[in-house]
């Protein structure tokens, strides 16, 4: 009896496991697409600042723009990276599923 009491605990943890595995390539791809569509974002930004197809005077507002991408992404990288260690990644944004697969 405990032998199969010991295979049932032991197939209980290989699925726990199954699963975190599962929840953290979710959340990794999850990641990964947010920091590419911030990545987009950033070179739209650089791209009309650069070019001037925005007011001139406006680079206070595209520095602003820039800055507030950059540590958005670099608090993706963050988690990403955290993904899988055992932290938990910290979202602060109040966006939903994005819908990504």
């Amino acid at each position: 009896m405990d032998k199969m009491k010991e295979t049932a605990t032991k197939a209980g943890d290989a699925a726990k496991g199954a699963a975190k595995a599962g929840q953290d390539k979710l959340e990794e791809q999850k990641l990964k697409k947010k920091i590419a569509d911030l990545q987009e974002e950033l070179g739209g930004v650089v791209y009309a600042q650069r070019t001037g197809a925005a007011n001139p005077t406006a680079d206070a507002s595209f520095d602003a723009s820039i800055d507030r991408l950059v540590a958005e992404i670099t608090e993706q990288v963050d988690a990403l990276d955290s993904v899988g260690n055992g932290d938990e990644p910290v979202d602060d944004t109040s966006e939903g599923g994005d819908g990504a697969s």
